[in-house]
């Protein structure tokens, strides 16, 4: 059955039954569409890949260990390349390094902990491999912190060759539409679907090449939004693309209306259907039918609510002198694991009052910082407002203070506070600036400048 009579057979059914569904064999791929996406694809990158990306290098045929050691390190640190590669050009570099320099490099990319996994998979590999990163998937994934399944297939395919999948977002947005594949991409099946399909997919002398290849394509031309379609070098094979057109075409064609399917075809219909995709009801208008229905998009659950009491806790001996403030690093572990912050007091109720978040702030610092706020000269406290910030589960507001003091005792507290306690640190606001900090903390920082 060719992918035009596949695809007609699927709106037939569709329209007799008002239901959108099909079996699961409906996103297998076939040798010829093995074929025709390696082939069109690989000619499409070839043709049109960005060179303006200094990790995309040619594809290195060397045996060298060495020289296929530092090219896998440097395929792991795409992000913020150059920034990256000055500081830390090779894999002894970053292992040597202090996890302070790490996340401030890391500053501004989000999840904090996998700058830490990374440098602790760095230490791993100096000290324990001989600087060298394994060749396969395999165990790039299984032996080395901070290395996933999509970095393990990416590394594996691009510097030693190996034939193994990398699926990132834009891959998996591009085989759903090639495939038709309506089912959620975040459920553990549908996951193991998309890499099967991704690995059955991969070309043999060049994985490394087909690897970037579709996810470029998703990055450029099989867009989240008015994905161009015409310009798609795997549209003559795209489901999705079939399903629209066909849909089109057929629309208002008198068959579809008297062939339809009998009693005993909807039963074995029913029994054959998708082991992914669930059945939808439909209007079948061509709406139903665009691209960008896949993948499908679930419910996004509404991220939860918290309010973090932050004092901005500033210090000087006299007016004249340059302000320090106190800021102090975040566990180890959890969220923004090891940045830095302002005194910052999670609130157990929503909505807290700000004379409320006072009094819950003066008694933190006294216990977190064995500050007595009542002992300082010259205090003056200031309500800043909120700033909000979104994580991907958590809305967070952040009430901020300005609590300032003039004092000379001021100088006296803040060497003994930086001395006595490695996570604890008095600074100038140009210093924060530079320092590993998180984004939420950052707009505290603009409100403050903003004031004065």
């Amino acid at each position: 059955m060719t992918l035009e009579q596949s695809v007609l057979h699927d709106i037939e059914e569709c329209v007799a039954s008002r239901r959108l569904h099909h079996s699961t064999s409906y996103h297998d791929i076939s040798q010829s569409d093995k074929d025709a996406i390696r082939s069109q694809l690989l000619a499409w990158y070839d043709k049109e890949k960005r060179t303006n990306m200094p990790w995309r290098k040619p594809t290195i045929d060397s045996l060298d260990r060495e020289i296929l050691s530092q090219r896998a390190y440097e395929v792991t640190v795409i992000q913020y390349y150059n920034r990256w590669m000055k500081a830390f050009p090779t894999i002894h570099d970053l292992a040597r390094a202090e996890i302070e320099q790490v996340n401030t490099l890391w500053a501004g990319l989000g999840y904090y902990s996998r700058a830490r996994r990374l440098w602790e998979g760095a230490q791993k590999v100096v000290n324990e491999m001989e600087g060298h990163l394994p060749n396969n998937a395999r165990d790039l994934q299984a032996q080395i912190p901070g290395v996933g399944r999509y970095t393990a297939g990416a590394v594996a395919s691009i510097v030693f060759g190996e034939r193994t999948p990398a699926v990132d977002g834009n891959v998996i947005r591009v085989l759903s539409r090639w495939r038709a594949i309506g089912a959620d991409p975040k459920k553990a099946n549908t996951v193991e679907l998309i890499w099967d399909l991704a690995g059955q997919a991969v070309d043999d002398a060049r994985p490394g090449d087909f690897n970037q290849a579709i996810m470029e394509l998703g990055a450029r031309i099989c867009t989240p939004q008015n994905p161009d379609c015409d310009g798609c070098p795997l549209k003559s094979s795209c489901r999705a693309t079939a399903q629209l057109e066909t849909q089109k075409r057929t629309a208002s064609a008198s068959f579809l209306a008297s062939d339809r399917p009998t009693t005993a075809k909807r039963k074995r219909q029913i029994e054959h259907s998708c082991n992914y995709c669930p059945p939808q009801d439909a209007d079948l208008t061509t709406e139903d039918y665009l691209v960008t229905r896949y993948p499908f998009k679930p419910e996004k659950k509404a991220p939860r609510n918290e309010e973090c009491a932050v004092c901005i806790l500033r210090g000087s001996m006299n007016l004249d002198d340059e302000p320090r403030y106190l800021i102090s690093k975040r566990p180890d572990t959890g969220l923004l694991a090891g940045l830095w912050e302002f005194p910052s007091l999670e609130l157990a109720s929503l909505e807290t009052a700000y004379h409320d978040r006072a009094k819950q702030t003066t008694d933190f610092l006294r216990a977190r910082y064995g500050i007595d706020v009542s002992k300082l000269d010259n205090v003056t406290r200031q309500d800043l407002g909120s700033v909000v910030h979104l994580f991907s589960h958590i809305r967070k507001v952040y009430h901020l203070e300005l609590l300032s003091f003039t004092s000379d005792k001021a100088q006296i507290m803040m060497d003994e506070k930086s001395s006595d306690n490695k996570s604890v640190k008095w600074m100038a606001l140009s210093e924060i600036k530079e320092a590993p900090i998180p984004t939420g903390l950052k707009k505290a920082i603009k409100v403050l400048e903003s004031v004065g």
